[in-house]
């Protein structure tokens, strides 16, 4: 009964360390490159913009919100 049991617990192991392994490059799929939207640029460069200027909270909230607006050049 034993020897049953850690066959199956070697089994579960083996099968759980084959799934979790990477597939190769041939087997994943291309991934494509999805073009942003104007509003997702301004987005990007205005959080890329209060990240340079290390804002925190309502001081970031109040530049985004300007920035995002156009108002903050």
């Amino acid at each position: 009964m034993k020897k049953i049991l850690a066959a199956m617990l070697l089994a579960v192991m083996a099968s759980t360390c084959a799934l979790a392994a990477e597939p190769s490059h041939e087997m994943q799929k291309p991934v494509k490159e999805k073009k942003l939207t104007k509003q997702q640029m301004k987005m990007r460069t205005c959080s890329k913009d209060a990240k340079e200027k290390k804002l925190k909270g309502e001081e970031r909230r109040k530049f985004m919100k300007s920035c995002l607006s156009g108002k903050n050049k």
